[in-house]
């Protein structure tokens, strides 16, 4: 026992050996950039072969010991080309000179929790977007910014509602019924992106199966949109399980990780940026026009108008209302105010920055405002420890008015499609709104007199602290503990008096709503990360644990027969009150193995998470998530060809169930007079009979592909196959009626993706005063059920029945297929919501001081089912009379095909042309203080190319979905934006 503790003493001792026998000596240098000759500071530099390095000052200079004889040092700058140069045994001095990684070639990527690898040795293809791509022109979120910027990404705006709303699908459709959304993380902490539906349904009526409470219909906002987009530094997309394992049951639709920016040494900058700007209706239905006589003859058959009262409501029109740019017509200024201080020294190291941000909405009584607070610190201690803290505190208030599904003929669309364009909805000189003879509602009183707010108060905060437990020049051993927590609260009231034209056709008229709701999402990780440095190679070991927390908690209060002038959810006589609450607990480790072998060219990488989770229905069972992947760089073999890399991946990672699907839920009910519970929930969850067993989807991907970097790094191009297979689908068929549900929860069955993807980028021209870069970007994706349990016949998802097309899902067909009835009454295959291809084409012009930036975002194929279009067609009021005319007289006979259309299109994303002020003036406007000054003119959406007939063909009424979301039903019309900013350096 005695000789194997001194065995145990000398390994430890030998371990923690922070100082090497061999002989040293000093080594002095400079870095600085191509061309500007300006020094570069925080860029690392690194002995190759040990673990010794150091970092640049202010200035571009470091100082730093090195082993005797000839070395070789690796310099790396995040925005640089990494760099190697010899130093010969007797030299005391290095300089180096870094170029420009205008492509980024070398960015680092996530590989593992705590684990980053260059991507020249990436054998996965992670997407990155930098702040400065993200922010080329003002946009309401950050979803928006990445649109046409991801091979095999699909973003799409559910609305054109102020305060965003978008769906963020990677690689295809993952699950019929668990979560569609990626895994958002933001500093190492996962963040939620939940909709908590505003409630509108109890003024609606969309969904019948919800009662008075809140909907899919609601045009909700997903959470990500609070985030501003200015602190973002760099996004990191994870786009399929061989990457997102290390996220395990969440990470089946990929992962987003968002890097804030952080303190830099050197000296400190501010920077204010203002935009002011304005939004505008991009595209109209349009709607027929008529003559006075058959204005009189529409009225008199249609509303009992007489022909006095159309003369009169015609006249005060001219003619023809443009009763769209009526509702839709403002353009209030909008603006953005964006600060921020950057700065630190070897030690300490800060970012802050405030958002002050006002989208005016282009229906009066609509808009979105947001301010945003933000301080990153980073603290050595010492020269072993480090502690990062990120905090930001969010403010957010929407007002996003009524639009999508109703059933009491309220929203604009909805009303718009069924009053002639002649009739004048708008107020006397009295203020007294006309009543609408062909509709239910006035849209302009509607307008005017509902209040939509929501208001979000969020915080979001994360620590990481490092320790460097051992520095050798051939190892290194750190640990890691980080801590997160996302908290926010969302409330929102909405109020439709009861002087409303159409709330008394319910007998209550006025309604108030108050939701409320509380979501807390925190965790927690240590682990550690273990560095040896062999002759040509390094092995890199990471392991850990991780806790994570999520609760949600919502009550949603309707109140009817409210009094007038009243807007208290207690001033109605008719109450409801609904109630949501679930928590969620989880337990994961994991553990990586990377080898960079054969002087960085070689990487084999393996790894493993474990996790388990109370949304499963075993909640002790662990369920396990593998990886590994491996990339190569062939040495080059043609001048034009500068790098090859192949590379090949596989992993896994799962959809936890969602939290109900477990249980069988109840409801209150009254028994013979005395209070009880039922079986069964009065929303989407009518009748489902729970499964204790429930387990996550698990999801198989494998990913091949090569980079390859051509013309001395001037090009670059990558190219991705996957296939992604999703077993265990979480299904919910009908059991048979004598159980007295309306659905089950099993898991069976598989879903299976294909795609190719390709990014292409260029430097075509790249001189001092002029320069061109393009990025363009290319995917595929093709999805098909495999497999169905035995026991599960086809089944169909939808909500309007097969007259307007409705998804069935069956064995070796596309899961987002949609099926319609035709003449003869037959079930055929009428469309597919996924497109053909997606392609995004961005384009950098510099001309001296003057930059032009252009993205276009390309969608071939994929379909909507138009039922907006459908409602102008049954009140005969289409611009083009006889088309709508054929086209209702086919649905009236049963087919779907004339509302199942092409929903492809092109769109001019992003369009901005900006200034850089000579320093001599910014100089002498600014006293000296001020270092830069930048003039920009930018658009968003400005033009959309599509031969769709609709206001959008991004719409979905049923907001995020994963096989659904083709419903085009009474949206909020899309916006295009137009700003000029002024941007200040200090």
């Amino acid at each position: 026992m005695h000789k194997f503790r001194l065995v145990i003493l000398s390994a430890v001792l030998l371990v923690l050996a922070s100082t090497s026998a061999e002989a040293q000596r000093r080594l002095t240098g400079r870095v600085t950039g191509s061309g500007s000759n300006e020094p570069v500071n925080s860029a690392q530099i690194l002995v190759v072969g040990t673990a010794i390095g150091t970092l640049t000052n202010d200035e571009g200079q470091f100082a730093l010991n090195v082993p005797s004889g000839p070395v070789t040092l690796r310099v790396r700058r995040v925005g640089y080309r990494s760099k190697d140069i010899s130093v010969a045994a007797d030299a005391a001095e290095a300089n180096v000179t870094l170029e420009r990684d205008v492509l980024q070639l070398e960015a680092q990527v996530v590989t593992g929790q705590a684990t980053r690898v260059s991507n020249i040795n990436a054998a996965n293809d992670v997407a990155v977007v930098t702040g400065d791509q993200l922010n080329r022109a003002p946009t309401p979120t950050i979803e928006n910014a990445l649109q046409g910027k991801i091979a095999g990404a699909q973003i799409y705006a559910n609305s054109g509602a102020p305060g965003g709303g978008m769906q963020v699908r990677l690689r295809g459709v993952t699950s019929i019924n668990g979560a569609s959304d990626p895994l958002y993380v933001v500093d190492g902490v996962i963040v939620g992106n939940d909709v908590l539906q505003p409630g509108t349904n109890a003024i609606l009526g969309a969904s019948s199966a919800a009662g008075s409470n809140s909907s899919s219909q609601d045009n909700g906002v997903n959470r990500i949109a609070d985030l501003n987009p200015n602190d973002i530094e760099s996004i990191e997309v994870l786009k399929g399980a061989s990457a997102s394992a290390i996220y395990g049951s969440k990470a089946a639709n990929g992962v987003i990780i968002i890097t804030t920016k952080s303190g830099q040494t050197g000296r400190t900058e501010f920077n204010i940026t203002q935009r002011v700007g304005t939004f505008d209706l991009s595209n109209k239905m349009g709607s027929r026009r008529f003559s006075l006589d058959d204005a009189i003859a529409y009225g008199g058959a249609v509303a009992g108008m007489t022909a006095q009262e159309v003369t009169d409501n015609f006249n005060r029109c001219n003619g023809f209302c443009d009763h769209e740019e009526q509702m839709f017509g403002q353009n209030e200024l909008s603006y953005e105010t964006a600060v921020n201080v950057r700065g630190g020294n070897q030690n300490t190291k800060f970012f802050a920055s405030g958002l002050a941000k006002y989208d005016g909405g282009i229906q009066e009584n609509t808009g979105y405002t947001k301010q945003s607070i933000r301080l990153n610190l980073s603290q050595n201690v010492g020269s072993k420890f480090n502690v990062a803290v990120n905090t930001n505190l969010i403010h957010a208030l929407t007002r996003r008015g009524l639009s999508n599904n109703d059933n009491v003929n309220v929203t604009p669309y909805f009303v718009l499609a069924s009053t002639p364009s002649w009739f004048d909805y708008r107020p006397d000189a009295n203020g007294i709104y006309p009543v609408n003879p062909f509709s239910a509602s006035n849209v302009i009183q509607t307008r005017d007199l509902v209040k939509t707010p929501e208001e979000v108060y969020r915080l979001l905060g994360a620590v990481t602290a490092t320790y460097q437990l051992i520095t050798s020049e051939q190892q290194s051993l750190q640990l890691r503990a980080d801590g997160g927590v996302d908290q926010y609260t969302q409330t929102n009231n909405l109020l439709a008096p009861r002087e409303l034209q159409f709330e008394p056709n319910d007998g209550l008229p006025g309604t108030a709503t108050r939701q409320s709701g509380n979501t807390v999402l925190a965790n927690a990780s240590v682990g550690g990360v273990h560095q040896y440095f062999g002759s040509g190679w390094t092995a890199t070991t990471s392991a850990g644990v991780q806790r994570q927390y999520t609760r949600h908690r919502s009550t949603n209060i309707v109140t009817r027969d409210l009094i007038l002038g009243q807007e208290n959810v207690d001033r109605g006589a008719a109450t409801e009150v609904f109630e949501n609450r679930d928590l969620i607990k989880g337990l994961a480790f994991y553990g990586q193995e990377e080898l960079l072998l054969l002087n960085e060219r070689l990487l084999l990488t393996a790894g493993v998470r474990g996790e388990r989770s109370t949304a499963n229905g075993d909640i002790d069972k662990f369920y396990f998530f593998p990886k590994g992947s491996v990339s190569y760089r062939v040495p080059t073999f043609s001048s034009f060809i500068n790098e090859l890399k192949v590379r090949a991946a596989v992993g896994q990672s799962g959809n936890q169930p969602l939290y109900v699907y477990k249980y069988t839920p109840l409801v209150g009910a009254v028994y013979a007079g005395q209070n009880s519970v039922r079986a069964g929930v009065p929303t989407a969850f009518l009748g489902q009979l729970g499964n204790n067993e429930i387990e996550p989807e698990r999801q198989t991907e494998i990913e091949i592909g090569t980079d390859i970097t051509m013309w001395n790094s001037r090009a670059s191009l990558s190219l991705t196959g996957y296939q992604k297979t999703v077993n265990d689908l979480i299904l919910l068929p009908v059991p048979a009626p004598s159980t007295g549900f309306t659905r089950r929860v099993i898991n069976g069955g598989e879903l299976r993706n294909r795609g190719v993807e390709a990014s292409l980028g260029l430097t075509p021209v790249q001189t001092e005063n002029l320069s061109w870069i393009s990025r363009t970007t290319f995917s595929k994706n093709v999805g098909k059920i495999m497999e169905l349990p035995d026991d599960v016949p086809p089944f169909t998802v939808g909500a309007f029945g097969f007259t307007y097309g409705q998804t069935r899902i069956e064995e070796g067909e596309s899961p987002t297929q949609i099926i319609g009835q035709d003449e003869d009454g037959n079930l055929i295959k009428m469309g597919d919501a996924m497109p053909d291809f997606n392609v995004g084409f961005a384009n950098d012009f510099t001309f001296g001081r003057f930059r032009l930036a252009t993205l276009f975002d390309w969608q071939q194929g994929g379909d909507l089912v138009n039922i907006t279009a459908n409602v102008y067609d049954v009140f005969d009021l289409q611009p083009d009379v006889e088309a709508g005319r054929e086209r209702l007289a086919q649905n009236d006979a049963g087919s779907a095909r004339p509302y199942i259309q092409d929903a492809g299109y092109v769109k001019l994303r992003e369009i901005a042309i900006s200034y850089d002020v000579p320093e001599a003036l910014v100089g002498r406007l600014f006293g000296g203080t001020a270092r830069t000054l930048r003039l920009e003119l930018s658009g968003r959406n400005l033009k959309t190319w599509t031969d769709y007939w609709g206001v959008d063909p991004e719409v979905s009424n049923f907001g995020n979905q994963n096989i659904i979301r083709y419903q085009d039903l009474a949206p909020f019309p899309p916006a295009r934006s137009f700003f000029f900013t002024v941007d200040v350096g200090f």
